[in-house]
């Protein structure tokens, strides 16, 4: 089950780090800005960066069972926000699924890891 939590993490540094650098680097990101329009894709960019970093962030205290729950609460929440957030916006799919996926993982690895963290 740690390998798979800490698989979960890299998908997630994957999936966000990729999602960032196409947001900020992309046609309505940083070699557009218009501060009129709110520079949502680039914004977003930034934030996805940051949810990215989870695994940064926890893995000295990856065996700890109050903190990867803290840090897969925090993904599991972001991963379904952003599914609805996509849905409601009727966006491709491809978006809408890959953060369906990762909230199904989040929520595997939240409800399993008593299985192999440590307990203080």
């Amino acid at each position: 089950m740690k390998i798979f939590f800490i698989s979960v993490l890299v998908l997630n540094l994957l999936l966000e780090g990729l999602a960032a650098a196409g947001l900020i680097a992309g046609p309505t990101g940083i070699s557009n800005i218009q501060p009129e329009t709110g520079m949502w894709a680039m914004n977003y960019g930034f934030g996805a960066i940051a949810i990215a970093s989870a695994i940064v962030w926890v893995w000295p205290h990856r065996d700890n069972l109050q903190a990867t729950g803290s840090v897969l609460g925090m993904l599991l929440t972001f991963h379904v926000a952003l599914c609805i957030s996509l849905s409601l916006a009727g966006t491709p799919v491809g978006g809408i699924v890959a953060h369906a996926v990762m909230a199904v993982l989040c929520l595997i690895a939240y409800t399993q890891r008593a299985k192999w963290c440590i307990v203080e």
